[in-house]
């Protein structure tokens, strides 16, 4: 049996060189004056960093069909495919593409499964590394669905916005509140279910980072990891940021950037930390 895998751009991941059988079918960023990007192979970080520099940028979910001619043409080729998509708390691209994999009359239910995963960034690498994994030793799509849905259905991370101007630029938070935030050195926590939300707040970036990382320690039992994604920053802060983690006596997992499509709503110097129990 062959089984493709498909992710979309909210992955990260662009080179799919080291990833056998499996495909990318982009996000679409939106651009102020109406026109739109697909946030493919072909869309670099010089482009997107132009574009971001300039206006408010938004993000929409993956052109229906270009999902659906996708799918047309793996299937002449592959018996199954497994789709790890963003978070349906961040988008409804989960939604609209569960239900178009229930369709019988179009050939894809059954055959085409998209997995409610509450991935976004590195949580979607990890489960591709995970399917990978899980493929080679014989499972079978339908049962790897129901393992990955369980490992990550409790799945919680934490953000730490380090500046809070694309958040005012995308309407998020008002100026009045960014200033006030600024004034009294206010650095937003905040957890993340699969969905955003609130979760703490702190006087300073890094003392946000160090309740970060004490709440992973109280929260997690088990042999672990911890991988943090970022997006612009300088060397140094990042490497502050990691020598914090190691100072603690944790193990760095991945450490990557941000996507694009996350970048658009987050802004410059956000990092996101979650913990990664190592499977047996």
């Amino acid at each position: 049996m062959k089984t493709a895998i498909i992710i979309d751009s909210s992955c990260g991941v662009k080179d799919l060189s080291k990833y056998k059988d499996t495909f990318l079918v982009p996000l679409v960023i939106l651009k102020e004056d109406g026109t739109s990007i697909k946030d493919d192979q072909n869309f670099t970080k010089k482009e997107y960093d132009e574009l971001n520099a300039k206006q408010v940028l938004r993000t929409s979910q993956t052109i229906t069909g270009d999902m659906l001619t996708k799918w047309d043409e793996l299937l002449k080729e592959y018996d199954e495919i497994i789709c790890l998509l963003i978070s349906k708390g961040l988008s409804g691209q989960y939604n609209t593409f569960k239900m178009f994999s229930n369709d019988s009359e179009g050939g894809y239910a059954g055959r085409v499964h998209v997995i409610d995963n509450n991935g976004v960034s590195i949580l979607i690498k990890r489960q591709l590394e995970e399917v990978h994994h899980l493929l080679d030793r014989g499972v079978k799509p339908n049962d790897i669905c129901k393992k990955i849905e369980e490992k990550y259905k409790k799945i919680k991370g934490y953000i730490i916005p380090k500046t809070l101007d694309q958040l005012v630029r995308g309407g998020r938070i008002t100026k009045a509140a960014a200033g006030l935030a600024k004034i009294l050195k206010i650095t937003p926590i905040l957890s993340y279910k699969g969905v955003i939300d609130k979760e703490d707040k702190t006087r300073t970036f890094k003392k946000a980072v160090s309740k970060v990382i004490e709440k992973i320690i109280n929260e997690t039992s088990g042999e672990y990891v911890v991988d943090i994604a970022y997006s612009d920053c300088s060397k140094e802060l990042l490497q502050s940021v990691k020598d914090m983690v190691v100072e603690k006596g944790l193990k760095l997992g991945l450490v990557e950037s941000l996507p694009y499509v996350i970048v658009c709503h987050t802004g410059a110097e956000t990092f996101a930390f979650f913990a990664n129990k190592i499977d047996k």
